[in-house]
């Protein structure tokens, strides 16, 4: 009987001790929920900037207290985790990055290469892997990216998040890299990273008043442009946004898209193609002990505006002519991307990975001077546009009338 209630006690006492419960818990009213992050260089430290929202204003039906939607704090440190945990110093609650959206990093971080930042970002367990990482263009600071104000979202990372989204959508012209597409194309053989650019337009210091959010043409914007490239996860190079649009439709990652093409007829007018399926399909053939590319993008367009004059769309040899004129532009827009990577000896297109997959003892003898060979490489293009509607009327509306 003593025995059992010897064993009982202990049972309970290790009960109480395995349920500590959240010891380490952290009230709502205790956190600053973090939504953006920037970093930059000071001297050989980082610079870290947070931006907090205010859940008091963002939530408020009314017209609030009057309150910023958001306020950043910036903190120097030789690591991105000390100058993180150093925000505790400005701000009355402890960061929670759990919620983050946006990682802006500056030339000069990406220039130095990104091992740094994968590796904290990665090795943080509050760290969710899906939030999207841009590249701060045109020698702008990640932390004045991050204080631009403006009307239809008053929280910078929320305005870039979605301009990143919709443009994806609709467009085609931004990539959407999260963390986790970071790490594996920094990690993969056979592909470089390339991440998005954004930059600053208008006046910088206008665009961190609040004034610039309650004008109808605001002094100041954020423009989502260009793909930064990298090559041993070091920024080297930039794409512009037509090559940046290029690279998309060789990887497959187009949903909806709108281009404009020279009239067949015209070296001046130009007609617009809306894309709204796309499939890339890739060979790898070995001649000659040497791989060549094999890329056939197929897409299914409408025609979406016709600017071309006396081009009669009724008639089938017309329209095949606006077909073929698309394709051409198409496969020079897909080689000058390609060029420009090849320039910079960068395989961002991943094309040592398409070799690895189909000739894998041909990518091992590649492998260790792929920067060397990717230059080298030879690539054909196929493009074969499908126009399967002309809209609610066949020629332009002047020859109509």
């Amino acid at each position: 009987m003593l025995m059992k209630r010897l064993s009982s006690g202990l049972l309970v006492i290790l009960s109480v001790l395995l349920l500590s419960g959240c010891w380490d818990r952290w009230e709502l009213n205790e956190l600053s929920i973090i939504t953006g992050m920037a970093i930059d260089k000071s001297d050989e430290n980082y610079e870290l900037t947070m931006q907090s929202i205010n859940p008091a204003e963002i939530a408020s039906q009314e017209i609030g207290n009057g309150y910023a939607q958001s306020f950043n704090t910036t903190e120097i440190a030789p690591t991105i985790h000390e100058s993180l945990r150093k925000h505790v110093n400005k701000s009355p609650r402890r960061a929670f990055i759990s919620h983050l959206q946006v990682l802006v990093i500056s030339e000069e971080v990406a220039r130095e290469g990104i091992t740094n930042i994968l590796d904290f970002f990665y090795r943080d367990h509050e760290v969710r892997s899906d939030f999207f990482v841009l590249v701060a263009k045109d020698d702008q600071r990640a932390k004045e990216i991050m204080g631009i104000v403006t009307p239809l979202e008053n929280v910078p990372s929320q305005n870039m998040f979605d301009s990143l989204q919709y443009g994806a959508r609709s467009y085609g012209g931004t990539r959407i890299v999260t963390l986790d597409d970071l790490y594996q194309d920094a990690t993969a053989p056979g592909i470089e990273p390339s991440l998005m650019g954004v930059t600053v337009v208008g006046d910088l210091e206008e665009g961190q008043e609040r004034s610039n959010a309650e004008k109808n043409t605001p002094s100041t914007t954020l423009l989502m442009e260009g793909l930064a490239i990298f090559r041993n996860n070091a920024l080297v190079g930039w794409l512009n946004q037509d090559q940046s649009k290029g690279l998309n439709y060789i990887t497959g990652d187009i949903r909806d898209s709108v281009g404009s093409f020279t009239c067949p007829n015209s070296q001046e007018d130009e007609f617009a193609l809306e894309s709204f399926k796309e499939r890339t399909k890739y060979d790898v053939r070995i001649v000659n002990h040497k791989p060549i590319i094999d890329l056939t993008v197929d897409i299914g367009a409408h025609i979406s505006e016709v600017n071309c004059k006396d081009l009669d769309l009724s008639k089938e040899e017309n329209f095949y002519l606006i077909q073929e004129q698309a394709e051409q532009e198409f496969v020079a827009t897909l080689q000058e991307t390609v060029k420009e990577a090849k320039a910079h000896q960068a395989d961002i297109v991943g094309f040592g990975q398409m070799i690895h997959r189909k000739h894998p003892t041909v990518w091992e003898q590649l492998e260790d001077n792929w920067a060397e060979e990717f230059p080298n490489v030879e690539v054909t293009y196929e493009v074969n546009i499908n126009i399967t509607d002309t809209g609610n009327i066949i020629n332009s509306f002047s020859e109509d009338d």
